[in-house]
């Protein structure tokens, strides 16, 4: 009996062995998996950290090409203004779009029948 008893003694101390050396096996693939976890982390939180700088740089960028746009768009208004202005027509386009007819036109500034005539085509329907 007291050979029996060691033998079931002897089979629990190596099954308790053989589970021990399996944990520690796995615990090792673990400890591997969770390194290589790790790297990848760091390797993707330095991928954020280029991005929000990148995207950063973008925005500012994005911001002074709408301030010069701004300021392009401006300068062409006031060109567009002072060109219309320095037109011989301006005036008379000016009074043709407040309602003026073709033959104030003539009478007033010395326009022919066929100038008055186009200028109320093309500038008097805009009044409309």
């Amino acid at each position: 009996m007291d050979t029996d008893l060691l033998i079931i003694i002897v089979s629990c101390f190596s099954l308790l062995a053989l589970g021990l050396l399996w944990l520690a096996l796995e615990q090792r693939k673990l400890k591997s998996i969770n390194e290589v976890l790790a790297e990848q982390i760091d390797s993707m939180s330095k991928d954020i950290a280029g991005l929000c700088s990148a995207a950063v740089t973008v925005d500012s960028r994005i911001a002074i090409s709408a301030e010069q746009m701004a300021d392009l768009l401006d300068k062409l208004g006031d060109y567009e203004h002072k060109e219309s202005e320095a037109s011989p027509y301006h005036s008379v386009i000016q009074r043709v779009r407040s309602g003026a007819s073709a033959q104030e036109l003539i009478k007033d500034c010395g326009l022919s029948r066929e100038e008055a005539a186009l200028l109320i085509k093309v500038h008097g329907s805009r009044s409309n």
